[in-house]
């Protein structure tokens, strides 16, 4: 027959098992959360990241700001100076000191166009932009917009990147004039003369603002977030920028432009630090050391039922697990009406064993016994050590006579082979008694002692036996 599980959870492993089972569960979620952990620190570096690119995408869209402004402020410059020859015919002539200084101080500038009555009649410098000469403003589809905006504000109207009549796109600044007829004389009562525009190269204008591609490890670009733009993809850089998880500044811009400074690192940002290794390391064996703790913790408790319930020498079931053991059949057997059998095993002269071969040698003989009884038994029986060297069985189910019989021979002979440990050679024998639940007690303290009766009653008839072997030499019958 097969080993029955009578022994405790720790001693079957069991309890080892599900301390492993837990310590994993433990060290899991201890990863678990040392991973959502990482993350946290990963975000937090990318958001340091970002904060240093922020500063650094402040200090370009200063210089940026700065550079168109003080273009704007030549613009208004030009436009006092027009303001002087208002009421004479219109001269280029008049104007081309004063063109030719603020295109060689600012190298942003290309050219500058005046437009009285919105017509172009003055381009500096002249080559190569004569071909705008005499444009119509009110006219060209796509410049008139930004030309009436400024006639209609009375402000500067700047647009861009636009494709110009002589070849290429540039930012175009629109300046209306409005000579005062007399001083103090309100915006709102002056005549419109015209317009002065101010060409800029874009290169021109985002070299002088020191504005490059790459600056400070961080890809560049620029974009138009005005929808009437007439350049499709960024001001300025890749267009693959857009794509990435840049991060953003707006332009404060005169004139209406609407443009946004974009900032991604050219090796992507960074998701790996000391930091983050550090978190991994600290959490893995902070993980590692609860799961320990856990197994611990779990075997301990399993040891701790084990004593309770079970023998500490030879892990088999005590008699407190036999009883309740016994107790759950008692009430099992009022609804099926089915019984069980208990076999009281005592050993015969087992004092003698600890005195002549000493209480080490006496123990393993008592752990061999459980486990040669447990050999005989079934996986649903019980086999429990009740006293120093008593034992009982208990088997769910009555036996018929023959079977019972069957039964306890063979456990007798198993118990009773001869123990060899430690170079001692020991004849065990034993004492038998069984009783039947309900047959010969409806309690269990009743079939205990009927049990126990007949364990004594079998070891009365060996001692009979052994006084007749020795007094006659040959075992009597009668």
């Amino acid at each position: 027959m097969g080993r029955n599980l009578t022994r405790s959870p720790f001693y079957n492993s069991n309890g080892a098992w599900v301390a492993a089972v837990v310590a994993i569960v433990c060290f899991l979620v201890g990863m678990t959360v040392t991973v959502h952990v990482g993350q946290l620190v990963r975000a937090e570096l990318v958001s340091q990241q970002k904060q240093a690119a922020i500063a650094g995408l402040s200090e370009t869209r200063a210089r940026l700001e700065g550079e168109i402004n003080r273009t704007v402020a030549h613009g208004l410059g030009i436009r006092a100076y027009v303001s002087q020859f208002h009421d004479k015919p219109f001269e280029a002539a008049d104007y081309l000191e004063i063109a030719t200084d603020l295109v060689e101080e600012n190298s942003s500038i290309r050219s500058i166009g005046l437009a009285p009555g919105n017509i172009l009649q003055a381009v500096y410098p002249m080559a190569p932009n004569q071909a705008a000469i005499g444009l119509d403003y009110s006219k060209n589809a796509a410049q008139w917009p930004a030309i009436r905006q400024a006639m209609e504000s009375r402000e500067v109207v700047i647009v861009g990147p636009l494709n110009l009549v002589q070849g290429g796109s540039a930012l175009l600044i629109r300046i209306p004039v409005f000579p005062v007829a007399f001083p103090g004389q309100p915006m709102i009562d002056r005549t419109y003369w015209g317009v002065a525009t101010l060409v800029l190269s874009e290169e021109g204008t985002l070299a002088a603002a020191g504005v490059k591609e790459v600056i400070n490890g961080n890809r560049i670009a620029i974009i138009d977030k005005n929808t009437s733009s007439a350049v499709e993809g960024p001001v300025f850089g890749s267009a693959e920028t857009q794509k990435k998880d840049y991060v953003s500044l707006p332009l404060h811009l005169p004139g209406g432009l609407k443009w946004e400074l974009l900032g991604y690192p050219d090796a992507g940002w960074s998701r790996a630090g000391n930091e983050v290794w550090n978190t991994q390391l600290i959490g893995g064996l902070i993980s590692l050391i609860f799961a320990a703790m856990a197994f611990f913790l779990v075997s301990e408790v399993y040891k701790v039922r084990s004593m309770a319930l079970h023998d500490p020498l030879t892990g088999l079931a005590n008699r407190r697990l036999l009883e309740d053991r016994m107790h759950q059949l008692v009430a099992m057997s009022e609804r099926s009406r089915s019984g069980f059998e208990i076999f009281y095993v005592d050993l015969d002269a087992f004092k003698p064993v600890n005195d002549d071969y000493g209480h080490t040698v006496g123990d393993q003989l008592l752990i061999e016994i459980g486990d040669r009884l447990q050999s005989q038994v079934r996986q649903m029986d019980t086999v429990a050590r009740v006293g120093g060297d008593e034992f009982i069985v208990l088997t769910p189910g009555n036996m018929r006579n023959q079977e019972k019989d069957d039964f306890l021979a063979r456990i007798s002979e198993r118990v009773t082979q001869v123990f060899d440990y430690a170079g001692a050679h020991i004849d065990v024998k034993a004492s038998i008694g069984s009783a039947s639940f309900p047959g010969d007690a409806v309690t269990i303290d009743d079939l205990l002692r009927v049990a126990d009766g007949r364990m004594y009653a079998d070891k009365a008839r060996s001692k009979q036996k052994t006084r007749d072997i020795k007094n006659n030499g040959v075992p009597q019958t009668g």
